[in-house]
């Protein structure tokens, strides 16, 4: 196995060759292991030979099988094996006989990750998907580099690094949705951030935020312009959510860079004047 395939294997499933083509050329450069299959069917097939598989892209329409039943037949034959000794071997109602046939019966079944990819258009097959017991999903057209962002995160890699992150607690601004209260930015880096916001945001959508906090550290406006990769539920009112940045200017970069690489935090001043004298009394990098 190359150095390069270490970072896992994952399977795409879609009937379109083009898309497969796409994908299998973009997670491969992103240093995955990749295998291909055209319907349910035959995915079934990959991963019954393939117990390394950790993830699999499912297209929703597709012929001989479609996504929403292949992840059906997935999870199932997966739980039987986690519960095996419990489970009576005759209880395989609703399973697909010929189905089940194609998947081998070995215990160690593989754990699998399992994100759809779904026309943008329609939120209902989006929304049934994630019901059905999907990790995430990625719309068409696809967004290479939200996609590459989402597998990372799925696979176990998102702490894989390249640039330096600062942890934050100041309040932002999201353009998008200006009758909104400020969210709270988490994290910053020179290609994603995270932030905290009392409202949903559709993955894939495009928002541009800026701080007064961080206006006073560059001395100018800045505004940083990115997509939506996940937004996770924390609690009423409560969104966690991450971006990749997109459109950034090599000064944006650098000017990031300046501070994720030198500073470890970048806190609001509190009311008993900690940090005082330090980012014009606006907040304080620590």
């Amino acid at each position: 196995m190359t150095e390069k395939s270490k970072k896992g294997k994952i399977l795409i499933v879609d009937d379109s060759a083009d898309i497969r083509l796409l994908l299998i050329l973009k997670l491969k450069k992103a240093g995955y292991d990749v295998l291909a299959a055209s319907n349910g069917m035959e995915a079934l097939e990959v991963i019954g030979e393939n117990k390394e598989i950790k993830l699999i892209i499912l297209d929703v329409m597709m012929p001989v099988m479609n996504g929403i039943q292949t992840m059906k037949l997935l999870l199932n034959r997966i739980e039987k094996n986690q519960l095996r000794e419990n489970q009576s071997p005759e209880n395989t109602d609703g399973e697909n006989p010929e189905a089940e046939n194609v998947m081998d019966s070995d215990d160690d079944f593989p754990l699998l990750k399992v994100v759809f990819c779904t026309a943008k258009q329609d939120p209902r097959q989006i929304e049934l998907a994630l019901q059905a017991g999907a990790d995430d999903y990625i719309t068409k057209p696809i967004d290479e580099a939200i996609m590459v962002q989402k597998i990372h995160r799925l696979m176990g890699h998102q702490d894989e690094q390249l640039f330096a992150v600062l942890r934050t607690q100041i309040p932002i601004t999201i353009e998008e949705y200006p009758d909104a209260e400020p969210s709270t930015l988490l994290e910053l880096s020179e290609t994603n951030a995270k932030f905290e916001c009392a409202f949903q945001i559709a993955d894939g959508t495009n928002l541009t935020f800026h701080s007064t906090y961080l206006e006073g550290f560059f001395k100018h406006n800045v505004k940083l312009k990115g997509s939506v990769i996940f937004q996770e539920k924390k609690g009423p009112d409560q969104y966690e959510t991450d971006i990749f940045f997109k459109g950034l200017s090599e000064q944006d970069r650098q000017e990031l860079r300046s501070v994720t690489t030198t500073k470890r935090e970048l806190i609001e001043q509190n009311e008993e004047g900690e940090g005082e004298g330090e980012g014009q009394g606006e907040g304080s990098l620590e």
